[in-house]
C-alpha cells in the first residue's frame, strides 16, 4: 500500500538510518529496504543514497520528504477524526471558514453557536482561502460556509444568505505619515503606496468603486495575513473592512471610504436544495445576530 511506504520512507529520512528506523516501525531491515524500493520503483525516482556508513537523502528525496510530511499529517488527521466520529455515532456537520475572517469576531462566535446548539453533530472547521472555500463547497465537501468572497453571486446552484454588510474604509498604521494629519481627503492618497491582494481575492464591488482610489505605486501581497504585516509597519495604505483577523490592532488607524457602494458583505452559503435543517442553521446565525462585528 502506497500509504505504508510512504509512512516507512518518512522513518529513514527522519533517521537516515534503516536499521533504527526499523526498530522504529517494529518490523525488520529487510521490510524497510524492500518498502523503499517499492516505492522507488513506483515513483521512478531514487530516494536515498545509501553506503556502508551512512545514508542521504537524494535532492528527490528531500522534496518528497517535505511534501509527504504534509500528506502524511492530512491523512493521520483525517483517520483520527473518522474513528473519532465513528465511535461517538454523530453526524459530521462541515463547516468552511474565510480563513482571512476575525477570529474573535467571527469564526468563534459561530462555531460556539453550532457546538451549543447541535450538540448531536460533530463537527469539523475549515480555514480556507477564497477559491478552496468556493470550491469545497460546489464539490460537496462542505455543508457551508461563510465568506466575503466577491465573486459568491457567481456561484452556481447555491442559496445565500446575507449576514451583514460592512463599509470599506482606508487603513493604514500609527507608523505612516497618514496618521500625522488632522484631516485627510481623498487626493492625500495619490502620494502613497497602497498595499492589495491578488485579483482573486477582492472583496465585493471593490472593481467599480476602487478605481476612484488614488494612489502613488500599487504593492500586491499574496494573501491578508502578509498584507496586515505590511500594512501594521507603515509600508503602505489598504482597503479593508472590520471583518478581517488583526483589524483591531492598535496601531491600526481607519478612515471611511466617501463611496456608499463600497461596502463588504458577509455571507452563510450553501448548496440549493440543501437538507432543512442546515438552512436553519443558517437562519440561526442571521437572526440571533451572532457574528459580532
Amino acid at each position: 500500500m502506497l500509504y505504508q511506504r510512504i509512512r516507512c520512507f518518512l522513518e529513514v529520512a527522519a533517521c537516515l538510518s534503516f536499521s533504527t528506523a526499523a526498530r522504529n516501525l517494529y518490523i525488520s531491515q529487510q521490510a524497510v529496504t524492500r518498502q523503499i524500493a517499492a516505492l522507488e520503483e513506483e515513483l521512478g525516482v531514487r530516494l536515498f543514497y545509501r553506503t556502508t556508513r551512512r545514508v542521504e537523502l537524494t535532492p528527490a528525496g528531500s522534496i518528497l520528504r517535505d511534501d509527504f510530511t504534509q500528506i502524511n499529517r492530512q491523512i493521520a488527521g483525517s483517520i483520527r477524526r473518522a474513528r473519532e466520529l465513528d465511535a461517538s455515532g454523530k453526524e459530521l456537520l462541515r463547516v468552511g471558514f474565510l480563513s482571512a475572517l476575525s477570529r474573535k469576531d467571527i469564526i468563534l462566535p459561530v462555531t460556539e453557536h453550532l457546538k451549543q446548539q447541535y450538540p448531536q453533530m460533530e463537527l469539523d472547521i475549515q480555514l480556507m482561502d477564497f477559491v478552496a472555500l468556493r470550491n469545497g463547497l460546489l464539490d460537496s465537501k462542505l455543508d457551508l460556509c461563510l465568506t466575503t468572497s466577491n465573486d459568491w453571486r457567481l456561484w452556481p446552484g447555491v442559496q445565500a444568505t446575507v449576514l451583514q454588510k460592512k463599509q470599506f474604509q482606508v487603513v493604514f498604521s500609527t507608523r505612516h505619515p497618514l496618521s500625522e494629519r488632522e484631516t485627510i481627503c481623498l487626493e492625500d492618497l495619490a502620494e502613497f503606496t497602497q498595499l492589495i491582494l491578488p485579483g482573486d481575492n477582492l472583496l465585493e464591488g471593490v472593481e467599480q468603486w476602487g478605481r476612484k482610489i488614488p494612489f502613488r505605486r500599487a504593492v500586491r501581497c499574496p494573501d491578508i495575513a502578509t498584507l496586515m504585516v505590511h500594512l501594521e509597519l507603515g509600508e503602505g495604505f489598504a482597503l479593508l473592512t472590520k471583518v478581517i483577523e488583526g483589524h483591531d490592532a492598535p496601531n491600526l488607524c481607519y478612515w471611511d471610504v466617501p463611496f456608499p457602494e463600497a461596502h463588504a458583505e458577509i455571507v452563510c452559503i450553501c448548496r440549493e436544495g440543501e437538507r432543512e435543517e442546515i438552512r436553519n442553521m443558517i437562519q440561526k446565525i442571521r437572526q440571533q445576530e451572532i457574528v459580532k462585528i
